[in-house]
């Protein structure tokens, strides 16, 4: 009797040591392809005011990005952006994300918004950009909307296709 009290008691006196296990499960926002450096070329394709886009654009972008966050780097102009995607690709070629920025400009709202769509093509991909500027008066109503599509293409310069 008294030694199975005292391995009792040694057991609650007896600090034991372990390390917990961490788990988390990742999901894919962004197909793991689309990071490196592009070279990019964007055309004009429609415009319901031509006069306030660019016909033509020839960029070097880095694209990188973690969890749901794609990171998006022009390295000609030092241009930095952070886009949330909402949408878990499918098809693990597929990216797709929308983007609004409101500014002020001699104190009147512009809102502009981009969606865009890239489909990964081995050390390509080609896709779509739609653009709108959206000017408002001091009232907040809209006065003039302009908008264009884009025709997206680019080549891999560096980084590996998984």
């Amino acid at each position: 009797m008294k030694k199975i009290f005292l391995i009792l008691v040694l057991f609650f006196f007896v600090s034991v040591n372990a390390q917990t296990l961490k788990g988390g499960v990742s999901e894919d926002y962004i197909p793991k392809g689309f990071f490196g450096s592009w070279g990019v070329i964007s055309k004009l394709n429609s415009s319901n005011n031509p006069t306030v886009f660019n016909y033509e654009s020839r960029d070097v972008w880095m694209l990188s990005g973690y969890g749901n966050t794609l990171v998006l780097e022009n390295l000609e102009s030092g241009a930095r952006s952070e886009i949330v995607i909402k949408d878990k690709t499918v098809d693990g070629k597929t990216l797709k994300f929308q983007r609004e920025k409101t500014v002020e400009e001699s104190g009147k709202k512009v809102v502009y918004k981009e969606t865009v769509s890239f489909v990964l093509l081995g050390n390509n991909f080609t896709g779509t950009d739609d653009f709108t500027v959206e000017r408002y008066n001091t009232d907040n109503v809209l006065v003039k909307k302009d908008s264009a599509r884009y025709a997206i293409a680019g080549v891999r310069i560096s980084g590996t296709n998984p």
